[in-house]
């Protein structure tokens, strides 16, 4: 059986992702598709244009066969992270023969041999790497300036490209250019390090740009998206750029206020506990390292919104995502040895958010081939151990947090983890 796998995180489901589901499905002829999708915050640190449920619904409909969820402690975290408890979740399926994302350039031998790099990185490498982030570099152009240098220095220690070829700076820039691609790296690394069987495949990624801004008719970012659903609601511009049961699903959730728009409740709440907690609590959450701490307490104290949080923290090393993310946990109290715990076992369950009536024969062959307990059922969680217990517990947070986002009142109340009724979603 050959089954698909799919990481993503459909916010929302547009024209790109379907291209996309479509051209991996005639690559690789599967009989499934598995997407592994991030819950109700993303990789960028924000909150989802909608839930995580209406999203892995819209998926079902759009072609996926079975939605996981990728638990929040790796769905909020740097591409690294974030590939590696994609990557292992579908490992933990027992069933994913392949795994297709989409790149700028489009080939994956150059970014296998940047992956095998970054994977077995010498003492050579971590010199330069180390000189980079000295200057004030972020960590992913400390990375690409690193790779350049180690080309042009270190030659001579380097395994031929393609047998016939080595590689050139102008092939490592080109790969490093686009963000789908630097992901697509992290997701062979991963690959590599879990010793995984998955055969990884990549498609190119065309028009819009993962982070381009403006909109535009078929195939848009998510970003331009959610951008034009914030400022001009459920315009036409949105319905151009959507399959038309996705586009009917949103639209509907957004007439419900169930759609993500209005953060300013949520922004003020970081400030508030930004305000509540000290110094020493701000530098035990994750990824809060060399008196960066200092700077957001700071921060928080002359903030009155969320832009002007971000402009007074933000550096050339740290960068927008990665403050917005760091306050991610500050809403969830994510600790670095909390995430350490956690991250040491791995993604412990695999979490059913959607699936459709034809998978249930694959449901029920993972049941036998599953490398960690399945949930479908939330109040079942206690019957597993106290870390996998745990990690569940920050998805629940998550959604409870989530839900003040949300203008509707009804969709506001905590606990929806545990009274959501999990069924197969008619196509």
């Amino acid at each position: 059986m050959k089954v698909l796998g799919i990481i993503a995180e459909y916010n929302p489901f547009h024209y790109g992702h379907l291209y996309h589901l479509v051209q991996s499905k005639k690559l690789i002829k599967p009989d499934y598709t598995i997407a592994v999708m991030s819950g109700n915050f993303t990789q960028r640190g924000e909150a989802a244009i909608t839930d995580k449920w209406i999203r892995a619904k819209t998926a079902v409909i759009c072609g996926i066969d079975l939605v996981l969820e990728l638990p929040v402690i790796y769905a909020v975290q740097t591409a690294e992270l974030f590939a590696y408890g994609g990557i292992q979740t579908l490992n933990n399926t027992g069933l994913v023969t392949n795994v297709c994302f989409g790149s700028e350039i489009g080939d994956i031998k150059p970014m296998q041999w940047i992956a095998n790099i970054l994977t077995n990185e010498n003492a050579e490498f971590s010199a330069l790497m180390k000189k980079y982030i000295k200057k004030g570099l972020s960590y992913p152009a400390a990375r690409q300036s690193t790779l350049l240098d180690y080309v042009t220095k270190y030659s001579h220690l380097i395994n031929e490209y393609d047998g016939k070829e080595f590689i050139t700076a102008e092939i490592i820039k080109k790969t490093m250019s686009g963000s789908n691609a630097i992901l697509g790296i992290e997701y062979l690394k991963a690959l590599k390090k879990t010793n995984s069987n998955i055969i990884p495949i990549t498609i190119p990624r065309i028009r819009s740009s993962y982070s381009c801004n403006y909109i535009k008719k078929g195939i848009s970012s998510a970003t331009s998206i959610r951008n034009e659903i914030i400022k001009y609601g459920m315009s036409q511009k949105v319905r151009e750029t959507m399959p038309k049961s996705a586009f009917s699903i949103l639209e509907k959730t957004y007439a419900e206020g169930s759609c993500s728009i209005d953060k300013r409740f949520i922004d003020s709440l970081i400030i508030g506990l930004l305000r509540r907690s000290s110094v020493l609590e701000i530098a035990s959450w994750v990824d809060v390292e060399e008196g960066l701490e200092n700077r957001i307490k700071d921060a928080a104290l002359s903030a009155t919104n969320m832009e002007q949080l971000i402009s007074l923290v933000k550096t050339r090393r740290y960068v927008r995502t990665r403050i917005q993310r760091i306050l991610i946990y500050c809403l969830l109290g994510l600790t670095k040895e909390g995430f350490r715990m956690l991250h040491d076992a791995g993604p412990s369950y695999l979490r059913v958010l959607a699936f459709s009536q034809r998978a249930i024969p694959l449901l029920k062959r993972m049941k036998e081939t599953a490398k960690v307990p399945i949930i479908t059922k939330a109040a079942h969680i206690n019957r597993h151990n106290s870390l996998t217990q745990k990690m569940f517990e920050y998805d629940c947070l998550a959604t409870d947090i989530y839900s003040l986002t949300l203008t509707n009142p009804a969709m506001r109340k905590g606990g929806r983890d545990f009274s959501y009724r999990l069924l197969p979603t008619e196509l």
